[in-house]
């Protein structure tokens, strides 16, 4: 009888997995992630039957993680910018908080190694949420363009911001607010 799987030498396995591919793109192999999990690279694919299999259960962690981020304290009731003040903060907070997250999971978004399966579950983590910041910004982007916005120049000025933050960490709430500023303005009609 097969001996039940550990918890956590699973997390073990996909905390050195995003350790690896923050740093090294997903090009970091299965060896590379079984030796920083201390674990046997056989170990790895007795959790994950495959590479790609780690990789998409890694980006559904780490996708689980920033809905809940996002998810706490959620204005459902608030206007566009009361909406959008949140979720720039949360996003902030949680970028900050967990960095190799945050990097990991940029490199795991731009991966055709993702399925379009996991991409549409991890989607739905974020539904409620993203309809309410849909509706609440649809008389302040044109909806073609609302994707892009949230998609790209808002993730890419987030970055910008935690880059500043770090380099003056005496000016953390003067530049998150900035950015945030920036964004808005950007946005208005």
């Amino acid at each position: 009888m097969a001996r039940p799987l550990s918890e956590q030498k699973r997390d073990a396995i996909l905390d050195a997995a995003a350790r690896l591919v923050a740093a090294q793109g997903i090009g970091a192999s299965t060896a590379q992630i079984a030796r920083a999990a201390k674990v046997a690279e056989g170990t790895v694919f007795t959790y994950f039957e495959t590479k790609d299999a780690l990789l998409n259960a890694l980006f559904v962690r780490l996708e689980t993680r920033l809905s809940q981020a996002l998810a706490t304290d959620f204005p459902a009731d608030a206007d566009a910018h009361g909406l959008l003040q949140h979720a720039w903060n949360a996003l902030v907070a949680w970028g900050s908080a967990y960095p190799v997250d945050r990097m990991a999971l940029r490199q795991l978004k731009v991966s055709e190694r993702i399925s379009e399966q996991t991409r549409v579950q991890c989607a739905g983590l974020f539904g409620s949420m993203l309809q309410a910041l849909e509706t609440g910004l649809a008389d302040h982007i044109d909806p073609q363009r609302l994707p892009f916005y949230l998609g790209r120049v808002l993730i890419n000025l987030l970055e910008t911001t935690l880059e500043a933050m770090a380099a003056a960490p005496d000016q953390r709430q003067q530049l998150q607010q900035a950015g945030f500023d920036l964004f808005w303005k950007g946005i208005q009609r």
